[in-house]
């Protein structure tokens, strides 16, 4: 696996002013990010108000950042739910569209409670994309997994 040598973002997801995401700032946002040096963005995560969108929103986000994305610039997306199901069904778009990795909190609802669970659920994600890099996202104060 390639290793990111360098900074990513944890970009804002754009939206309009009846709710809706907006798509089209993403093609400057991502240009913006390399032509300061950013090597990537991980994008649909807590900054991105991933677990706030639908699942068709968040694939659309995803494309956006792909095809916005310069060469050699990282999309890594974060495609952690409290539907497993649903990260299931992102992670295997991500790779459908090329992302270079896929990332997971761990669900805010319902909350682990054992180690074992944590793994099963990382597993079965990291599985649906088996050919790029799975990266757990921790952040117990926002998921009560405090394991």
């Amino acid at each position: 696996m390639e290793k990111i040598i360098g900074l990513i973002d944890a970009p804002f997801t754009p939206f309009k002013a009846n709710g809706d995401v907006n798509l089209q700032p993403i093609a400057a946002y991502a240009a913006m990010l390399h032509k300061n040096g950013l090597k990537g963005a991980f994008i649909n995560g807590s900054s991105g108000e991933g677990y706030m969108l639908t699942v068709e929103e968040r694939m659309a986000l995803a494309e956006a950042w792909m095809k916005a994305a310069p060469e050699g610039f990282k999309v890594i997306v974060h495609v952690g739910s409290c539907c497993l199901r649903d990260s299931v069904r992102l992670a295997q778009h991500a790779a459908q569209i090329g992302a270079w990795g896929i990332g997971s909190m761990a669900p805010p609802f319902p909350h682990v409670g054992r180690i074992e669970e944590l793994v099963k659920y990382c597993e079965t994600i990291a599985a649906a994309a088996p050919a790029l890099p799975f990266y757990f996202y921790h952040i117990p104060a926002f998921n009560g997994c405090f394991l």
